[in-house]
């Protein structure tokens, strides 16, 4: 931490200058409200223009009650925080615009709740967290097979030992203050992969902001920029930053860890002593569904850049602003190859004698179009010569009767896949009604999540041939 760089983070870090901001309480506590407290009316991750303003708009009517303390109206003070840094905003599904928090909010969101003084500071369980860290890490990173075997062998007999107590009616139980101190440091844990999350989808957009500014500013042909676009996807993937995110991931997709999951929260915040000291501003139960939404939200994110870098290869604006950076090049090339001219003394633009003169008198005259005229004859009558039994075996399907069908399924179990759904209610109309189960997930991902990467194979069986037919599926999940 030197003096420069200390200098540099004070005068630029667009967290310290939120918490420096004249109007810092107003952004501070109407956007932790909107975004962290408020749970209704966000669209991926976001909140709608029209919505938040609202909502800022009743808070500054309060607040303006004593005197004009924040004379601005709600819209322009929302686009003062964008330009800002601390919200970001983008177009949405609709017309209307969708804002959401910044990585830089989230971080002096963070740094604030730290600020909080709690009862007492929980030691115990993290040095024996660092401890299992440490040793998780030395332990799977050594070679030697034989201080291994030792470990596993000594970690053996404190399990045999432990079941031997049990055995004998010996039971270690937490007391309250250590639940506390576990409680805490869970809490604290969630709070932080949940504001981690908008980091992780800035890099995501950093390194599309670079490949960007590296697609204008180079001589290649558009084959090895496409070349290295692939390239950069697969790179991406390769990181630690992808590697972490995609075990993630797979881990929260697994249908046996959701269900383990859920119930330890729910076994968690049964206990007294949790929920005599839960944090009102920090749903748990809501924990599940929060970090699919989140991982969710990235993923989406990353898709949507590519397919947005993709559509920018293709517009010609790439091929205007190459032309543009090689006039540049060649400009500078004839400023050094011919040192002795003065090119400021030079006329900037000259404009060549090519203008035409298009006279009235030059155009055509007016042809008025040739009318085609038919000929009088009576019509006769025809005769069909396909039949038109197809036309009376149309069917519908039954959307509502789809919907009940998850519901029935739903109050045995927090999710369902799609293959489970089918095996308790048989698809009976062909593909149809599975692209149905499929726009009921789509439209409601709020709750439901389609997984376009993964695939799964139901099998559909022809209710007048018998003939079974497989069928290749996104995976979707619905949820309670």
């Amino acid at each position: 931490m030197t003096y420069e760089y200390i200098s540099q983070l004070l005068k630029n870090h667009t967290t310290i200058r939120l918490l420096k901001a004249d109007n810092a309480p107003l952004i501070i506590s109407f956007l932790s409200s909107a975004f962290k407290e408020e749970f209704s009316n966000q669209e991926e991750g976001g909140i709608l223009e029209k919505e938040l303003t609202s909502r800022l708009s009743d808070v500054l009517y309060i607040l303006n009650e004593p005197g004009k303390t924040y004379p601005k109206p709600p819209a322009e003070y929302l686009t003062d925080w964008s330009n800002a840094g601390f919200l970001r905003k983008y177009p949405g599904k609709t017309d209307e615009f969708v804002y959401e928090l910044t990585p830089a909010t989230e971080l002096a969101f963070k740094w604030i709740d730290s600020l909080e003084k709690r009862e007492f500071i929980g030691t115990e369980s993290r040095l024996k967290y660092l401890f299992e860290r440490m040793q998780k890490l030395v332990g799977k990173t050594q070679m030697n097979a034989s201080e291994r075997l030792a470990q596993l062998e000594a970690q053996k007999q404190i399990l045999e030992q432990s079941i031997e107590d049990i055995k004998a009616g010996k039971l270690e139980m937490l007391d309250e203050r250590q639940i506390k101190e576990e409680y805490f440091l869970i809490e604290d844990t969630a709070k932080s992969l949940l504001a981690d999350f908008r980091e992780v989808e800035q890099n995501f957009r950093d390194l599309d902001r670079n490949f960007r500014r590296q697609i204008i500013t180079t001589s290649q042909s558009k084959g090895e920029v496409l070349s290295d676009l692939f390239e950069q996807q697969d790179f991406l993937a390769q990181t630690d930053q992808g590697k972490s995110f995609t075990a993630f991931w797979e881990f929260l997709l697994s249908q046996s860890k959701q269900v383990e999951f859920e119930k330890l929260i729910e076994l968690m915040l049964n206990i007294p002593v949790v929920q005599k000291m839960r944090n009102d501003n920090f749903r748990m139960e809501l924990l599940r569904n929060s970090l699919i939404e989140a991982g969710d939200r990235t993923n989406k994110t990353t898709n949507s850049l590519w397919n947005q870098l993709r559509r920018y290869l293709e517009h010609k604006s790439f091929f205007e602003n190459k032309r543009i950076h090689e006039q540049i090049d060649e400009g500078l090339k004839l400023i050094f190859e011919h040192p002795e001219i003065d090119f400021t003394k030079l006329p900037a633009l000259e404009v060549e004698d090519i203008i035409h003169i298009d006279l009235i008198c030059d155009r055509p005259l007016f042809s008025p179009p040739e009318q085609i005229k038919f000929k009088k004859q009576p019509l006769q009558e025809g005769k069909a010569s396909g039949s038109n039994e197809l036309l009376y075996e149309q069917f519908e399907i039954d959307i509502p009767k789809l919907k009940d069908n998850i519901r029935q399924l739903l109050r045995y179990q927090p999710q369902v896949s799609l293959p489970e759904l089918i095996k308790a209610h048989p698809i009976e109309k062909g593909v149809a009604e599975v692209v149905a189960y499929l726009d009921i997930a789509t439209k409601n991902e709020k709750r439901h999540s389609v997984s376009a990467d993964e695939q799964e194979e139901i099998q559909i069986r022809n209710s007048q041939t018998g003939q079974i037919f497989k069928v290749k599926i996104p995976k979707i999940i619905f949820n309670r």
